[in-house]
């Protein structure tokens, strides 16, 4: 492969009617200007409807594509070929032709929708197996064509202590999601703990009111801060909540849109999105839709939301940068962001930093107020205020005791503009 020359890449599956399709669809909406995309397969089985659906909620149209044989590519020079099958390298087809051919595998969404509707399951959690696969694939297409070269017959998944570290976090909620209310089942908490129990809420600006108008279950007790008080949230708006757990500030914030509004919540952990599904349907929110998504790639359209509030969740993500960038991404020009997060008032030691747990904690991932700053006017955004609450040190020294965490570590406010 040629380095500097526009590669002519296709994605090949057995039938051509949905991981290819989304890869040619991810390729060709983020890395036109570097690759020519195609998808085909060796049968016809017609475009997935539950493909294009979830696609189009990330804002990628593949609607007018088509299921492609391989057969019509026989006359153009491929540069690379990767055959995206699960079990690719059994019994995916085999491409023939003279160039660079890559085994990069994906779950089958279809087949895994289908093991959950044979349990019965809502078709909305059938569609996250589609979305999940879909934000793997975009992940993936990002390393495009760099992660290519100089492979011989694989590509390395590149950032794998990332992944594993983001893996670690997401089984860890989904356990804190299936306990209940609080985070005693945890490592990382203990029930007299303000992180993880829901009665501490009101020591980080929530009141009593807030607490007692959301339906039970909602408000998981996993904030260090109320994004609320300083989001401004008007009728009509669109709002985006990073990491929305059991959908507590999503609930809230679903009350000041009004029904002209719209809350999107985003969470990874589907056992968090279950949760919070049960918990709209249970308190008839009909301004509010839960998606399952990783913030560093959400699964939202571009310029289409009027504010984003999180809830110290930033802090956990290994790629902020990147965070930061998606968020400016699916803003409307103007639009805010009101954030609650853990942020590091002093470098912290690597005996804390390589801490798991204290990562898993909201510790550990902590960045420097300055780098916030610094990634924040990167992405593109303006009018940027950190605000650091210095009395979070004492709910943060409860949070590890003894520990001295708090020494390193603060909540704080922080607002932008697109």
């Amino acid at each position: 492969m040629i380095v500097g020359k526009k590669v002519n890449l296709l994605f090949l599956c057995t039938g051509n009617s949905c991981r290819s399709q989304m890869a040619e669809g991810w390729t060709r909406h983020l890395k036109s200007d570097e690759i020519h995309a195609f998808s085909a397969g060796v049968e016809s089985h017609g475009l997935n409807p539950d493909a294009v659906k979830v696609m189009s909620e990330a804002g990628v149209d593949i609607s007018d594509y088509r299921a492609k044989h391989i057969d019509e590519f026989k006359d153009v020079q491929l540069d690379v070929v990767i055959i995206v099958c699960s079990n690719a390298k059994e019994t995916c087809p085999v491409f023939s032709g003279n160039c660079k051919v890559v085994h990069y595998g994906f779950n089958d969404p279809p087949e895994m929708a289908k093991e959950l509707a044979d349990k019965g399951t809502l078709k909305e959690e059938q569609l996250d197996c589609y979305r999940k696969v879909r934000d793997e694939i975009k992940a993936f297409v990002k390393t495009l064509p760099e992660s290519l070269i100089n492979q011989s017959d694989k590509v390395v998944r590149i950032d794998s202590d990332k992944d594993n570290l983001r893996n670690q976090v997401r089984n860890l909620y989904s356990g804190i999601a299936n306990e209940g209310d609080s985070c005693c089942g945890s490592s990382c908490y203990s029930s007299s703990s303000p992180l993880g129990n829901p009665e501490f809420s009101t020591r980080f600006g929530y009141t009593g009111d807030d607490l007692s108008s959301v339906p039970p279950g909602a408000n998981m007790g996993l904030g260090c801060g109320n994004p609320q008080a300083i989001a401004q949230i008007k009728q009509g708006e669109v709002v985006l909540d990073l990491g929305a757990g059991g959908g507590f500030d999503c609930f809230l914030a679903a009350k000041q849109v009004g029904s002209e509004g719209k809350v999107i919540g985003v969470d990874m952990t589907p056992e968090m999105i279950s949760k919070a599904r049960e918990n709209a349907h249970k308190g008839k929110y009909a301004n509010v839709e839960f998606r399952l998504g990783e913030i560093e790639h959400l699964p939202v359209a571009d310029s289409s939301v009027d504010l984003i509030i999180s809830n110290c969740v930033i802090n956990l993500s290994p790629a902020k940068d990147q965070v930061f960038q998606e968020a400016y991404r699916v803003l409307r020009p103007k639009g805010r962001l009101a954030l609650s997060d853990v942020v590091a008032i002093a470098q912290l030691p690597n005996e804390v930093s390589e801490n798991v747990d204290a990562h898993c904690g909201c510790v550990a991932g902590a960045a420097l107020v300055g780098d916030i700053e610094k990634m924040l006017k990167n992405s593109g955004f303006s009018e940027i205020l950190i605000d650091i609450k210095e009395d979070s040190a004492q709910f943060i020294s409860d949070w590890f005791p003894g520990s001295g965490m708090e020494k390193y570590v603060r909540s704080a406010l922080i607002t932008a503009v697109r």
